[in-house]
């Protein structure tokens, strides 16, 4: 079994990696088990992980290059997660790099993985940006796609052709909507999803932080640990699990800043909270504010998906992730 995993350095990316690892394989025609090969690829440098009894292979480079990506792919994948993209703001300002990795790029591995006819099961990673407008309270699987970003467009076009690509029978497909990814280790970036992600992590580091949404913003997040383990079990599940669309939306835990303050005065005590305040941004409001509130699943699946419990929860797993690395 061959498995490629771009985006592979990023936040999802090395998650997904270490909860393969820590999962003992994915599910093949024979079964559960680890894969003989594991393609990594991303644009920057990362770290090699050690998976006992699989070759890790990591490739450094750009999949828009077409020698690049046929290096990649070679004779085509058993297992794809595709989880690179450029985000939310940098592609409404760069609509032009937008387009070619959030959708050009999405387009040439799905053709790669038909030319290499062997039905590549096909793992994408969405996101709840495919919906917008006037939206429900609660927002589920089968809402109509309104997206109202580049980025949103982007990812709802790429959701229909993994539909098209699996009725077809060039690959088999499943795409997972992805609400707020959080807690982002590092330095503050100036994307939204970093953004939510700093309203803890800043904090939690000693640091100050102006969240620039309104105290009564509400927003539906989830731990990278919970889309990692779900990104693997989805791909584990039978084409027959899903209904007209191989699109599911990941449960968020919908929280406000109220909210997050409250959980990091249990976590980590009243002075780290009280360095969260907020200073509301049009651009970043207009974003967040586009989106869903709340985020469910409807679909039957046995487990089902499920958001995390509670924002402590969550801090609660970045302290212990950061106390490891």
């Amino acid at each position: 079994m061959q498995v490629v995993v771009t985006g592979a350095g990023g936040f999802i990316g090395r998650q997904l990696v270490r909860a393969l690892g820590e999962r003992g394989g994915l599910q093949g025609p024979a079964g559960p088990r680890m894969p003989e090969r594991l393609v990594l690829t991303d644009r920057a440098p990362f770290p090699l992980p050690a998976l006992p009894g699989t070759e890790v292979v990591a490739l450094v480079g750009d999949l828009r290059d077409e020698a690049f990506l046929a290096e990649v792919l070679g004779a085509g994948a058993d297992s794809l997660f595709h989880l690179a993209a450029t985000l939310t703001i940098d592609a409404e300002r760069d609509p032009e790099t937008g387009w070619a990795v959030n959708l050009q790029l999405p387009f040439r591995l799905l053709e790669a993985c038909r030319r290499a006819g062997r039905r590549t099961r096909f793992v994408y990673a969405s996101s709840m940006a495919v919906f917008g407008g006037r939206l429900p309270e609660r927002v589920s699987d089968d809402q109509v796609r309104r997206p109202k970003t580049s980025y949103g467009t982007a990812k709802a076009i790429t959701e229909l052709l993994i539909d098209d690509y699996t009725r077809l029978g060039h690959l088999d497909g499943r795409a997972l909507r992805l609400p707020f990814v959080v807690i982002r280790p590092g330095t503050p970036q100036p994307v939204v999803s970093d953004m939510v992600a700093g309203l803890a992590r800043e904090p939690l580091q000693g640091r100050a932080v102006a969240a620039p949404l309104e105290e009564t913003t509400a927003f539906p997040l989830v731990s990278v640990q919970r889309v990692a383990a779900n990104l693997l079990a989805l791909h584990d599940l039978p084409g027959s699990a899903f209904g007209d669309s191989r699109a599911v939306n990941q449960p968020g835990l919908t929280v406000t800043l109220a909210d997050v303050r409250r959980a990091l005065a249990r976590v980590a005590g009243p002075e780290t909270a009280a360095l969260l305040t907020a200073a509301p941004d049009p651009e970043v409001l207009r974003v967040v504010e586009s989106w869903p509130r709340r985020f469910v699943s409807e679909l039957p699946l046995d487990p089902p998906l499920e958001a995390d419990p509670d924002m402590e929860s969550i801090l609660r797993a970045y302290l212990e992730a950061a106390d490891g690395a």
